[in-house]
């Protein structure tokens, strides 16, 4: 009688084991492809900085340079 109930006791803690450790794969999985996501994302904004705002700031710091030299009539080369 003791050892069937230990076996029995057995059992629910393996079926216990087995929902949690597939509930942990599943979470595991949900992790992983909201990580992929987040890289891809970071690496779309990543690459659009390097494309276009810092060379959007270039120009603009051109231009700014420009406006001081032609405000104080410097020449753009060099005397």
């Amino acid at each position: 009688m003791q050892t069937q109930g230990c076996l029995q006791l057995a059992e629910e803690a393996d079926k216990e084991h087995k929902k949690m450790t597939d509930k942990i794969a599943e979470r595991c999985e949900v992790v992983k492809t909201s990580y992929k996501k987040f890289v891809a994302e970071v690496q779309a904004s990543t690459s659009r900085v390097c494309k276009v705002t810092v060379p959007e700031m270039g120009k603009s710091a051109e231009r700014a340079i420009d406006g001081l030299r032609s405000r104080y009539n410097i020449s753009s080369t060099p005397a």
